[in-house]
């Protein structure tokens, strides 16, 4: 199978989806005060706003279907990474973005992007795809990534 985009343009459409999402961010008592007075709320009315997990995000109760069907909505990536170029360069992208070479969690930080996997200090890439029940085709591409990513690194001394 290949895949039909990129690992960049997944990214940039996950992200265009989820910055549709009726959600405003406060982090502090006044900000939620000025966005709660944004859409016709007091500070009082709690009761008319969830709060998104931990992100400092907020959303209207009125709105939780769109946030729910967003958040239960499957995601391709998993049907992505079985493609093995879409794989590699997903990995060497995450690679650079966690500074893999000098990362002591690197592989964990990784792959973690791409699924739930529980961190162990012992663990491999190996162990963390597999956990998350990705296929030989995947964890191929990831030592394949790891190994240019390296080398990349070692020829322009990233170190």
């Amino acid at each position: 199978m290949a895949a039909t985009m990129t690992y960049t343009q997944y990214r940039e459409q996950r992200q265009k989806e989820y910055n549709a999402l009726p959600v405003f961010y406060a982090f502090s008592d006044d900000q939620l005060e000025k966005e709660m007075n944004k859409r016709g709320l007091t500070i009082e009315d709690t009761d008319k706003i969830y709060k998104l997990g931990n992100s400092g995000g907020f959303y209207l109760r009125s709105d939780a279907d769109i946030i729910r069907d967003f958040f239960n909505k499957p995601d391709l990536l998993p049907e992505l990474m079985e493609d093995e170029a879409f794989a590699e360069s997903a990995f060497r992208y995450e690679m650079g973005n966690h500074e893999y070479h000098i990362n002591w969690e690197g592989d964990y930080d990784v792959c973690a992007c791409f699924g739930s996997c529980e961190y162990g200090e012992d663990k491999t890439y190996r162990d963390y795809l597999k956990e998350m029940g990705y296929s030989q085709t995947v964890v191929n591409a990831f030592g394949s990534a790891r190994r240019k990513f390296l080398k990349e690194c070692e020829e322009n001394d990233w170190y």
